[in-house]
Parts: C-alpha cells; sequence; structure tokens
C-alpha cells in the first residue's frame, strides 16, 4: 500500500483527489481531504469496474473519458487500484456540467466545473502518480497511444498524410466563456456574497488579453468589469446614484495604482463591493424578506425541479403565507415567476451558447421539449429555434 501521506501531498498539489479500492471496485474511499460524496468515483459502480477493468488489460494506467471531455484515471499497484478525476482539458457549458451532475446522481446545488489544465499537465500527474506507486516511468506519447487518446486520420495535402491530435496543444490559452461571465453578473445581480470570490477568482484567471502592455491589460480589465458590475447591481436593485457613485470611486482608485498586484487586488474587491451592496440593497428594500429569500432560492434551483413545501422550509415559513406574502410583494404567483425565470435564463443559453434545444430544455428543468416550447412561445412570442435564429451570436456558429 502506497504511504498516505506522500499521497494527500499529491492532491493538495495538483487539486485532483485520489481514492483507492480492491478489485471488486465496492469499497472506494479518498485518501486525503476531498470529499467523497461529491465524486462519480465514489457514486458510480459502473465508472468505476470500467477503470479497473482497462487498467488490468493494459501495461500503463488507465485512462478514461466520459462525455468526450471529462477524464477519470486509474493505476493499478499490486492488488490496490487508485482512482482520480475528474479533469477537463477544455471547457464546459453550464449545459454540460448539469448534465454530468444528472448522469452520476449528484447534488444540483453542489454543481461546479471539473479541475482544468493543460493536456500535458494532466499527463504529467497521471505518470508522476504511476512512478510514485509503482517506482516505474511512462512516457505521455505511450499514454495516449495505449489509451487511445490521439485519432489518426489521413488528410491528403499536396501528397502529404497529416496526423490530426483531437487534444488541444500545451501552452493553449483558456479564455472564458460567455456562461462563465453570465454567472458571475448573476451572482453580483443577486447579491450572492457568499459565492461571489470563488467564482470571480475562475474568471480572471481566463479572462481575455485587452493590451499586450500586462499593466494596461489589467488596468483595462479593472475598469471594464466596475462597468458591467454597476450595470449589473443596478439590476439587482441599487439605485442608479448608489451604484455609480461606487463606480466612480472604484474607477478613481484603478487609476491612482501603479502595480499590477494592486489592481488585480482592487478589481477582486470591486466585485465583491457590488456584490455586497445589491445584499445590503436588498435587506432594507420595501419587498418582504420572505419574497426575496424566495427569489433567491429559485435563481439557486432553478436548474431542477423546486416544490413550493421545499421553499418554505427553507425560509422558515407556511406555504400558503409565502404564496400570499410573495404575490402581495410582485403581484404573480411563485409557479408564474419560476417560469418566467428559467424562460430568461433559456433565451440567454439560446443567445450564447451551441447547447442544442433538448439540452437547454432539460437545463432549464422543463419535463419535455415540447412544453419547453409552448412555455417559451407564450412568453417569448416566438419559438425557441426563432428566437436563436433571431439573436444568435455569430461566434458560435462560425
Amino acid at each position: 500500500m502506497a504511504e498516505y501521506t506522500l499521497l494527500r501531498k499529491l492532491e493538495v498539489l495538483w487539486g485532483i483527489p485520489i481514492f483507492y479500492t480492491d478489485e471488486t471496485g465496492k469499497d472506494v474511499r479518498g485518501v486525503g481531504v476531498f470529499s467523497e460524496k461529491q465524486n462519480p468515483l465514489t457514486i458510480s459502480g459502473e465508472l468505476v469496474n470500467a477503470l479497473i477493468c482497462q487498467a488490468k488489460e493494459q501495461d500503463v494506467p488507465a485512462i478514461c473519458k466520459v462525455f468526450g471531455k471529462i477524464y477519470f484515471f486509474c493505476v493499478q499497484s499490486e492488488q490496490e487500484y487508485y482512482l482520480s478525476g475528474p479533469v477537463c482539458v477544455e471547457q464546459l457549458s453550464y449545459v454540460e456540467i448539469h448534465q454530468f451532475y444528472k448522469k452520476y446522481h449528484m447534488p444540483a446545488k453542489e454543481e461546479r466545473h471539473p479541475d482544468q489544465m493543460t493536456l500535458n499537465r494532466m499527463l504529467n500527474f497521471v505518470s508522476f502518480l504511476y512512478e510514485l506507486l509503482e517506482g516505474k516511468d511512462v512516457q505521455s506519447d505511450k499514454l495516449m497511444e495505449k489509451n487511445n487518446l490521439i485519432v489518426e486520420k489521413e488528410v491528403r495535402e499536396e501528397n502529404d498524410t497529416v496526423r490530426i491530435e483531437l487534444d488541444k496543444p500545451d501552452g493553449t490559452a483558456f479564455h472564458h466563456t460567455y456562461m462563465e461571465e453570465r454567472y458571475v453578473m448573476d451572482c453580483i445581480r443577486e447579491g450572492n456574497v457568499e459565492e461571489i470570490n470563488e467564482r470571480a477568482s475562475g474568471l480572471f484567471e481566463k479572462a481575455g488579453i485587452l493590451s499586450k502592455n500586462r499593466f494596461n491589460d489589467q488596468r483595462n480589465l479593472a475598469i471594464v468589469t466596475t462597468t458591467m458590475a454597476t450595470r449589473e447591481a443596478i439590476a439587482g436593485g441599487v439605485s442608479p446614484a448608489d451604484a455609480y457613485r461606487l463606480s466612480d470611486y472604484l474607477i478613481n482608485q484603478i487609476d491612482r495604482c501603479q502595480k499590477i498586484e494592486e489592481i488585480t487586488e482592487l478589481n477582486r474587491r470591486s466585485i465583491y463591493k457590488f456584490t455586497k451592496l445589491v445584499a445590503d440593497t436588498r435587506k432594507t428594500r420595501s419587498f418582504s424578506s420572505y419574497t426575496e429569500q424566495c427569489k433567491d432560492y429559485i435563481s439557486q434551483n432553478y436548474h431542477h425541479k423546486i416544490y413550493m413545501e421545499d421553499i418554505a422550509e427553507a425560509i422558515g415559513i407556511s406555504q400558503g403565507h409565502l404564496s400570499r406574502v410573495f404575490r402581495q410583494d410582485t403581484g404573480e404567483k411563485i409557479q408564474d415567476y419560476i417560469l418566467k425565470f428559467r424562460i430568461k435564463r433559456a433565451a440567454n443559453l439560446l443567445k450564447y451558447s451551441d447547447a442544442t434545444l433538448s439540452e437547454i430544455s432539460d437545463y432549464v428543468c422543463f419535463n419535455s421539449q415540447s412544453h419547453f416550447g409552448s412555455v417559451f412561445k407564450e412568453y417569448m412570442k416566438m419559438t425557441p429555434g426563432q428566437y436563436r435564429e433571431k439573436y444568435k451570436r455569430k461566434e458560435f456558429y462560425s
């Protein structure tokens, strides 16, 4: 049995959970601090058995890919099998993340993007784990070949045969998707101070390049972020005067920065300040706190089934009282609000993602695509297909 202390250190260093089991795959346990409850390797016996069988049949670690984008690993060491993952080498859409969680019956409330890294870094992790457990070296090329991670196609160009690798080359720069950006902006608009820092960190790490000069790049990013956050704060209920007052203050602070580190830190704090401003505004708004809590619950749970009793229990009041207060404050029923909220989210996906109508319907939790289509047409006065055709962004269909 490998020294667990070293495996725990490896987990922390790479940020990838490691588990172990015997050849039956029935009792999968973690070696370190990662939760065993939120990982397919501790939930799906089918996935674990597939990895073990693959590891038995080859002389190098097994690498299994699900949904065409998410990787899991298995290293055989004597009578034990060490499992790890999930890892991505390319960005997933929120629809794909939702499908991943749904397939392995993981709680929708815990949905997050699997750790993302370059292909080379992922292979280095597997190689390092194999060497730690077995004392043997394995090259990345052999790992890819044995696990069928390279697909060769003959493409005739001037009588030459060209090898095509489907995985992205090392050094590929990951740019955040619109959906990631929307995720952060939704967080600001909803006053979600608990999650904003974590969400924003991922966004900043994959932001596009706004200038060849590093200092100007970060300065421009901070100004753009502040501008966008100002709009979202106003949409979240903050008065324009308060939002612009904070915006002016932050932009003046950005102008005074002389170091990149100062701008980076200010950018992160500005996101939090706008989110906190929305949260504080909601606390003092004329709407009942029950109504606001109900809206917050819906915004966090709209992509799976929502029951009135669950909302009422989460808030701590009776269903009847919640329904009356919500209607008094908003003039509409809670179920109507839920439908409208889902349709708005679906509209964003239709405009800014390449997910299919079926995937979007499932993501915003409609029972069928036909039901989704009829409700969407009722609210938007056109079908989902017509809406996408009218408002789609060219970058998703080029």
